[in-house]
């Protein structure tokens, strides 16, 4: 199957779990396996962020497509940039915040245990 990003859902989160700005989500689902709770490329503008949040029964991936991000991983900030991936389940929780000067590009994948 494949979905253009004309055929996307785009979704703008103001305060998504009580980050700054809000980030805009292009959802990729389209008749995806049932495990697959959430996939989309997520865009942030310098500054904006997804409040820490934990996952239990579920992992999310984060993969950086583009820009510079700081990551914080059970409340320990660490630098991410393109190509780098963040996993988080086992209860786990982390946040993100585009802290560099341009847009900042990412694919979230969240899928449940």
């Amino acid at each position: 199957m494949i979905v253009k990003k004309a055929d996307m859902t785009v979704q703008p989160r103001p305060a998504w779990r009580g980050g700054e700005g809000a980030p805009v989500c292009y959802h990729l689902e389209k008749d995806v396996p049932a495990a697959w709770r959430f996939s989309s490329l997520v865009e942030f503008k310098p500054g904006e962020s997804i409040g820490e949040h934990a996952h239990t029964g579920e992992t999310e991936l984060y993969y950086i497509i583009e820009g510079t991000a700081t990551v914080w991983d059970n409340g320990t900030p660490v630098e991410v940039t393109a190509g780098d991936a963040i996993w988080t389940g086992n209860g786990a929780s982390h946040s993100i915040k585009n802290t560099g000067s341009t847009v900042m590009r990412m694919l979230a994948i969240v899928i449940t245990e």
